[in-house]
C-alpha cells in the first residue's frame, strides 16, 4: 500500500499555500516536490509527517508503516533521542541509535548466555537462545557496523573522527550526522527538505547512489537539477494555478510544463477569437428586429464560455550586471597561498593566474579550504602565507558563504543596502530592491526574519550597488529555488567579466565554467574545461598537467552525458526565450505601427468624405493616392502581425525552468 495524500489544502490568514493537492507515494518511488519559494513545500512535507495540520484533505499510510522526516534545519538539542544520548554523545553513538531495537536484542542475547554459562541447559533458556539470534541475524546484526560504515563515510565523515563527541563538529557537520541516522533507520518513507544543502559535492555523489535503490518510498524537495533528473520517477509541481503530477524526471516535467503553456495558450487564442466572432454579431445586428432572437442566443452563448486562463507564474528574478571597464589582461596571480588553524594545514602553497574572461570554479570537499580562499583572495582573511598580485583595474564583487548573516542586530533590508550604497546609487535603491522581489513595505524587514532564498537575494543585489569586472561567489546558489538560480545563471553567462565561483550545484558549475580548480589535501590542482570534462579526467586518472593538452570535448562518462544534455537544453531553452523576446519586441513595434497608419487612414478618408475648401482635382487625387498607399502598407503589416503570431504560437512557451 502507498503513502496517499488525498485533497490537501493550506492557508495562513488571506493567502493560499496550495489547495486540493493529491498524489502517492508507492514503495520504491521516488516523488520530487517543486515549486517556487514560498509556493509550500516545506508546509506540505511537515503536514505529512504530522507536524501540522492541514485546513482540508487527509494522508493515508500503511498501519506500522514509518516516515523519516529530514528537515531544512536540524536542532539536535531539540530532537528527544538526541537529548536522551546527551551533549556528550559521540557521532558514532547518534548514528547508532537508528539500531537501538536490534541492539537491545543483542544485550538480550548477552543475557541469556550469561545463564547458559551459569549452567542453565534448560530446553526454555535454548529455544530462547536460538530465536533471538534468527532475529538478530535477519535484522542485520552482524552487518549494522559496516553499514554505518559506509553511510558515514559516504556522507564525508573521515573515520578518524567516527568517535569525536558531537559538538565538537560544525551545525553543518551535525546535520549529516542526522542525515545518516535517519539513511541507517530505513524508514519506510523518506520525506527530504533539500538534503544536498549541507553535502559537499562528492557526498551528493553517493547519496545519489544511495537514494537510487533506496526500498521504501521517497518524497523529496531539493533545488539541485541533476539530482532531481537523476532520482526523481514523478514530479508534483506545486503551481499557481494549482498541482499538477508528471511522471518522469525534472526534465520531462520541464518539456510537459512547456506543452501545457502551449496547449493552453492555442485554446485561449482559439476562444478569443471565437469570443470576437460572436461579439461582432452581437454589435452588427443588435438593433435589427429581425435578428434580435439570434442576437440573444449568441449573447446567452457569450456568457457560457468559460475563461481559460493562461498558466500564472510568481515573480520571477531578471536581472543583468553593471557594466563596468574592462580590467588588465591578468587579473590575479597567486604566489605560495598558505593557511593554518593553530597545526592544521588547510592551504599549502597554492600557486595559479587568473586571467580575464576566466570563469574559474574552485571544487573540493566541505572542510578543503574552499571558502578560505575566497576569503583571502577577496582580502577578508589576510593571516594568510604567500600574495595575491592584482591586475590592471581589477573591480571585485564577493558574495560570501555566510551572506545571510551579514547584517546587524535589527537592521532592516534597507538600512542593509545603505550602508553599502554609494551616494549616487541611494535614489536608485528602490527600484533595484524590486528586480529582486522586494517591494512596497518589504524593504523595512528586518533582515533576520527573512528565509534563506531572501537573504541570498538581498545578497546579490548588494552586488548591483557597483560595477565590477570580477565577481568571487561562494555558494550564491544556496536557499535560493531553481527559478532563481536559472535567473542568476543566466545573468552570469551574460557577464563579460572574470568569475571566479564556489558551487556544490553541478549543473550550475556545467553551464559556467570554463577552469576548474581542485583542492585536495590543501594543494591546488588546475584542470581546463568544464565539470563534466573534469569529472572525465578524474575517471581517467588524467593528471592536471596533461589536460590542458588534451580535447577539451574529452569522452565523458554516462553521468557526463546526462550532464551536458541538461546543460544543452538549458541553452537551447535560453536561445528560444531570446528569439521570443525579440519577435514580442518586433509585435510591438508592428502593432504600433498598424495604429498609427489606421490613424492616418481615418484622417484620409475624412479628408476624402469632407474634401478642404478649394482643394483641386489633384489635391484630391493625391489624397486618394495616399489612402490607397496606407492601406497597402497595413496589409502587409498585417501579414508580418500574423507571421509573428503564428511563430509565437508554434514556438514553446519559455516561462523559467523553474517550478
Amino acid at each position: 500500500m502507498s503513502l496517499q495524500i488525498r485533497n490537501l489544502s493550506k492557508s495562513f490568514s488571506v493567502r493560499t499555500l496550495f489547495r486540493n493537492v493529491t498524489f502517492a507515494v508507492n514503495p520504491g518511488e521516488r516523488v520530487a516536490l517543486v515549486g517556487n519559494n514560498g509556493s509550500g513545500k516545506s508546509t506540505l512535507m511537515r503536514i505529512i509527517r504530522g507536524g501540522e495540520s492541514a485546513d482540508d484533505g487527509g494522508i493515508t499510510r500503511p498501519r506500522e508503516s514509518r516516515v523519516g522526516y529530514l528537515s531544512q534545519e536540524i536542532f539536535l538539542a531539540e530532537d528527544p533521542e538526541w537529548g536522551e544520548a546527551g551533549v556528550d554523545a559521540t557521532l558514532w553513538s547518534l548514528a547508532a541509535q537508528a539500531f537501538s531495537g536490534l541492539l537491545q536484542i543483542r544485550d538480550e542475547i548477552a543475557a541469556v548466555e550469561e545463564k547458559i554459562a551459569a549452567g542453565d541447559v534448560s530446553i526454555a533458556v535454548h529455544d530462547r537462545h536460538h530465536s533471538l539470534l534468527t532475529r538478530f541475524e535477519r535484522a542485520g546484526g552482524y552487518t549494522w557496523q559496516a553499514r554505518m560504515i559506509r553511510i558515514l563515510k559516504g556522507l564525508g565523515f573521515p573515520e578518524a573522527r567516527f568517535h569525536d563527541p558531537l559538538k565538537t563538529f560544525s551545525g553543518g557537520w551535525q546535520m549529516r550526522a542526522y542525515f545518516a541516522r535517519l539513511l541507517l533507520s530505513e524508514p519506510d518513507y523518506l520525506l527530504l527538505d533539500e538534503p544536498t544543502n549541507y553535502l559537499d559535492i562528492s557526498s551528493i555523489a553517493f547519496l545519489e547512489e544511495y537514494l537510487a535503490t533506496y526500498p521504501g518510498g521517497i518524497l523529496m524537495v531539493s533545488h539541485d537539477r541533476y539530482f532531481l533528473d537523476k532520482l526523481a520517477t514523478s514530479v508534483v509541481a506545486l503551481m499557481p494555478e494549482g498541482a499538477r503530477v508528471w511522471r518522469g524526471n525534472y526534465t520531462d516535467f520541464l518539456e510537459a510544463r512547456e506543452q501545457w503553456a502551449r496547449e493552453a495558450a492555442a485554446a485561449q487564442d482559439r476562444q478569443d477569437r471565437e469570443r470576437r466572432r460572436v461579439q461582432n454579431f452581437v454589435e452588427r445586428f443588435r438593433y435589427k428586429a429581425s435578428k434580435a432572437s439570434q442576437v440573444q442566443s449568441r449573447i446567452k452563448q457569450l456568457e457560457k464560455l468559460e475563461r481559460i486562463d493562461q498558466a500564472r507564474t510568481a515573480p520571477k528574478l531578471d536581472f543583468d550586471f553593471p557594466p563596468c571597464q574592462e580590467s588588465g589582461e591578468l587579473v590575479a596571480k597567486a604566489e605560495k597561498i598558505g593557511r593554518r588553524y593553530g597545526e592544521h594545514v588547510v592551504l599549502d602553497g597554492l600557486d595559479f593566474t587568473i586571467r580575464r574572461g576566466d570563469r574559474l570554479a574552485i571544487i573540493g570537499e566541505n572542510g578543503a579550504g574552499k571558502t578560505t580562499l575566497m576569503r583571502i583572495l577577496a582580502g577578508q582573511d589576510t593571516a594568510h602565507q604567500g600574495r595575491v598580485e592584482w591586475g590592471y583595474k581589477v573591480r571585485f564583487g564577493y558574495f560570501a558563504q555566510d551572506e545571510e548573516i551579514s547584517f546587524e542586530k535589527d537592521e532592516t533590508i534597507w538600512d542593509r543596502m545603505m550602508r553599502d550604497a554609494p551616494f549616487d546609487m541611494v535614489p536608485q535603491l528602490r527600484s533595484l530592491l524590486g528586480v529582486f522581489l522586494f517591494s512596497g513595505d518589504d524593504i523595512e524587514k528586518p533582515v533576520k526574519v527573512l528565509s534563506g532564498g531572501e537573504k541570498s537575494r538581498l545578497g546579490l543585489a548588494r552586488l548591483m550597488l557597483r560595477p565590477c569586472n570580477l565577481l568571487m561567489l561562494d555558494e550564491p546558489t544556496n536557499h535560493l529555488d531553481i527559478s532563481s538560480r536559472e535567473a542568476l545563471l543566466e545573468a552570469l553567462d551574460a557577464f563579460p567579466g572574470t568569475l571566479i565561483i564556489v558551487s556544490h550545484d553541478r549543473f550550475f558549475l556545467d553551464c559556467l565554467a570554463t577552469r576548474i580548480l581542485a583542492i585536495r589535501d590543501g594543494k591546488a590542482f588546475l584542470y581546463e574545461g568544464n565539470y563534466s570534462q573534469y569529472l572525465w579526467a578524474l575517471s581517467h586518472r588524467i593528471e592536471e598537467e596533461t589536460v590542458a593538452d588534451s580535447p577539451a570535448n574529452g569522452a565523458p562518462d554516462a553521468g557526463g552525458d546526462r550532464r551536458n544534455d541538461a546543460r544543452d537544453a538549458w541553452k537551447e531553452r535560453k536561445r528560444q526565450s531570446n528569439q521570443r523576446q525579440r519577435w514580442e519586441r518586433e509585435l510591438r513595434e508592428v502593432e504600433e505601427t498598424i495604429g498609427a497608419l489606421e490613424a492616418r487612414q481615418r484622417d484620409l478618408e475624412a479628408q476624402l468624405a469632407e474634401p478642404p475648401a478649394g482643394i483641386s482635382r489633384d489635391g484630391l487625387a493625391d489624397l486618394s493616392r495616399q489612402h490607397g498607399d496606407v492601406g497597402t502598407e497595413i496589409g502587409k503589416r498585417m501579414e508580418r502581425w500574423e507571421e509573428l503570431q503564428k511563430l509565437m504560437e508554434e514556438a514553446p512557451q519559455n516561462d523559467g525552468a523553474g517550478a
